[in-house]
């Protein structure tokens, strides 16, 4: 499993190191995310220690060496072979430690000379500047989060945990994580570190609740969003109105649910119209000149929508809520589909209508399918991948990394 997680950490990094890193930077924070999985079952290994239970405490003290130890022992092997054989030793050690049959001391002895040598080769390998990057910290707070994501995936349903040992790697990714942030806090920007710090402790809750795998990782995902705007890693503008229409149908099913009674799953489909969503409009709106707007809608559904949820309020209120938010939506996608309405008279020609915009961008789906183009016959921009939604049979043009998860979600299919 860790080998399948790895590899995930990587190619999350490897998607956006041209944003932050050199080419030949990629090894060294792809190595950094090894050394990070490593605390992480280290931490894990500690609380199961003080718990006594030997046997997950030995599934945490083998990971390292079982699966993350491979990858790190090339570049280990170039930089210092000395010390490569001292982390084989030492990891191959902590096994020995992970029982009952020493006592506590000596197996925190033994993680915490384990750790030392984590940071000597963080140092060697990846080096102070690299390491003390903020955009580092940031990529490794991500590939942490979007792990610990798969992990509880594989370990909760219907509210039980059925496997312990993944429940804890999520938990220590997550963990893993927070201490970065708690890191670099003070250097990103006042707003983002608010939202980051509010979903961390609305994460935990979920796992203490043994929440659904949708909810953990609408949360997991808005740290992760919250990331990428702080690091300026923005959405494609084709995605928006398809962003737009998710929130407004989570809107509507959020008051339906309210009304049957099911407050829980109301606040769920709230949840998950600001952060699986509206977070990741928040930009555009404010470029479109419309700054007031976003904060306005920002407040309504990140705070006063959720909240009333949260105390019970009566549905009238909560309806009227709702519908106050659904209205300003409205006038954010006559914002966007303003935005994209680019045909000039330039822009025609004697067959008619060419689907192209500024710059060689292919307008958006929406206008695509508005103008008559067939759904299945909708062009997407370069790089994007032509889907479904299942809720309407609309087109809508997707990142690649981001098909597999939606479709895994119920929210498209291909053609």
């Amino acid at each position: 499993m860790t080998k399948t997680i790895s590899l995930i950490f990587s190619l999350i990094v490897l998607g956006a190191i041209p944003f932050a890193f050199a080419d030949s930077e990629y090894e060294k924070v792809e190595f950094a995310g090894y050394l990070e999985e490593t605390l992480g079952h280290f931490w894990a290994l500690e609380k199961n220690l003080d718990e006594n239970n030997a046997e997950l405490a030995l599934v945490h003290a083998t990971h390292p060496i079982a699966e993350l130890y491979d990858l790190m022992r090339p570049q280990l092997q170039t930089v210092d072979p000395q010390l490569e054989s001292d982390i084989k030793s030492t990891l191959l050690d902590l096994q020995n430690k992970a029982n009952t049959d020493v006592t506590r001391e000596q197996a925190q002895t033994a993680i915490d000379y384990a750790k030392e040598l984590v940071e000597r080769a963080r140092m060697l390998v990846v080096g102070e500047e690299i390491s003390d990057k903020k955009e580092t910290k940031l990529f490794l707070m991500k590939g942490l989060l979007e792990t610990s994501i798969v992990e509880y995936g594989e370990a909760v349903s219907d509210g039980m945990i059925n496997e312990m040992a993944e429940f804890q790697d999520g938990s220590a990714f997550v963990w893993r994580s927070q201490q970065i942030f708690d890191e670099i806090k003070t250097d990103i920007p006042e707003h983002e570190a608010e939202e980051i710090e509010e979903i961390y402790e609305s994460l935990w809750n979920a796992y203490d609740q043994r929440a659904d795998p949708t909810e953990v990782d609408t949360l997991a995902g808005g740290i992760v969003h919250e990331i990428d705007e702080i690091l300026g890693i923005e959405g494609e503008e084709n995605e928006l109105l398809a962003y737009v229409e998710t929130i407004e149908d989570l809107l509507t099913k959020t008051k339906n649910e309210y009304i049957l009674g099911n407050s829980d799953k109301a606040l769920s489909l709230a949840t998950k119209a600001y952060l699986d969503n509206y977070e990741f409009i928040e930009g555009p709106i404010a470029q479109s000149g419309n700054t007031q707007l976003m904060k306005e809608v920002e407040i309504l559904l990140r705070e006063e929508l959720r909240n009333m949820i949260k105390s019970n309020s009566p549905s009238s209120e909560v309806n009227a809520k709702v519908d106050l938010i659904l209205d300003k939506m409205e006038t954010i996608e006559k914002i966007f589909e303003n935005a994209e309405i680019t045909f000039q008279e330039s822009d025609r020609g004697c067959c008619g209508m060419h689907m192209r915009g500024h710059h060689g961008m292919h307008h958006s789906p929406h206008m695509q399918f508005k103008s008559g183009i067939n759904p299945s016959e909708v062009i997407c921009n370069e790089g994007m991948h032509l889907m479904m939604k299942i809720s309407n049979g609309a087109p809508v043009c997707l990142n690649p990394s981001s098909v597999e998860r939606l479709v895994a979600r119920g929210y498209c299919s291909n053609f």
